[in-house]
């Protein structure tokens, strides 16, 4: 029947779906290209974004450790320098005045030779072989045997141990007075030609600090980064919004555009079937619609003179049955 309708979807949602979904479909790829990365099992896919921020942390990483190495291998350099010169000067002291042991509390300018500062809180002392402390920032320790300390400070005092052999160095953590820890940097020298020796300890964060400085810059780097990589995926997730708004309304027009005159003719070959002869086809297309267009108006016109044909010819043969009669 010319009424019944062919089930399924039309020609304006496939050209739209046809043509938007394709463009669609790159956008997303494109966007997760770009932004998000993708995890399937063991197998991962990174965004641009995610790489380059990665190796921006990599690098950042890298440089910094590589960094803070060079300094506290400075400043393990500058303690152990600073402990060879003291006992230098303690050697050349002791050679000029002589001064003996017992004599050490009462020569305030060998105290001021053997406490030296190292670094910003780090000092000199001066001990002898058997662990007695003749000279130290702290005077409470002067007099003192350091072996006691092996208990309460087993990390200095395995260092102190093995430096009353021989020059030696290593770290140990030393508890702040607000609880925390922190690392320490000791080496040991010993005055040429005694039983003396200068130890030199202080922070090696003390060294490290400019790299504290940069660590914290380059966070606030990152931070920098990500609250501007929001901005700017906002900013696109909104242009790409607009844009496939304008590109539906775009494609829906320029598809309707190509639909409405299959539709006119639809119409037209609908209203031909159902033996309306008279119906103009007022398609103005070209191309192939247009090609139609005028296949079904010269359709159109020869069942007219097929019509018109058939109908002279019966009235012909009505004529002829009356004139015989």
């Amino acid at each position: 029947m010319a009424n019944e309708k062919k089930s399924g979807m039309g020609l304006l949602p496939r050209l739209i779906i046809g043509v938007f979904v394709p463009i669609l479909l790159a956008f997303l790829i494109i966007g997760n290209i770009v932004f998000f990365s993708i995890n399937f099992g063991n197998v991962q896919f990174k965004s641009i974004r995610d790489l380059s921020f990665t190796g921006f942390k990599e690098i950042s990483a890298a440089s910094l450790k590589e960094y803070t190495s060079s300094m506290n291998k400075l400043g393990e350099r500058t303690i152990r320098n600073k402990a060879e010169d003291v006992a230098k000067q303690v050697e050349v002291y002791l050679r000029l005045k002589g001064t003996k042991k017992a004599d050490f509390s009462k020569n305030p300018f060998l105290r001021e030779i053997a406490i030296q500062k190292v670094g910003d809180t780090g000092y000199t002392a001066l001990h002898d072989t058997n662990g007695i402390s003749y000279f130290h920032v702290n005077p409470n320790v002067e007099g003192t045997d350091l072996h006691a300390l092996a208990t309460k400070l087993p990390g200095f005092w395995k260092i102190l141990e093995a430096g009353l052999q021989t020059n030696t160095s290593g770290y140990y953590d030393w508890q702040d007075p607000d609880g925390s820890k922190r690392p320490k940097f000791m080496y040991i020298a010993h005055v040429k030609g005694t039983d003396l020796m200068i130890a030199a300890t202080t922070y090696i964060d003390e060294f490290s600090k400019p790299a504290m400085a940069i660590a914290e810059k380059l966070g606030r780097m990152e931070k920098a980064y990500s609250s501007q990589y929001t901005q700017r995926f906002k900013v696109f997730g909104f242009v790409v919004l607009v844009d496939l708004v304008l590109l539906l309304a775009v494609i829906y027009l320029y598809s309707y555009s190509v639909v409405r005159p299959v539709r006119r003719l639809a119409e037209v070959a609908d209203k031909i079937s159902m033996g309306d002869l008279k119906t103009s086809v007022d398609v103005n297309a070209k191309g192939e619609v247009g090609a139609l267009a005028e296949s079904i108006e010269r359709m159109q016109m020869s069942v007219r003179a097929a019509i018109e044909r058939l109908q002279k010819k019966r009235r012909e043969e009505k004529s002829n049955s009356s004139t015989e009669k």
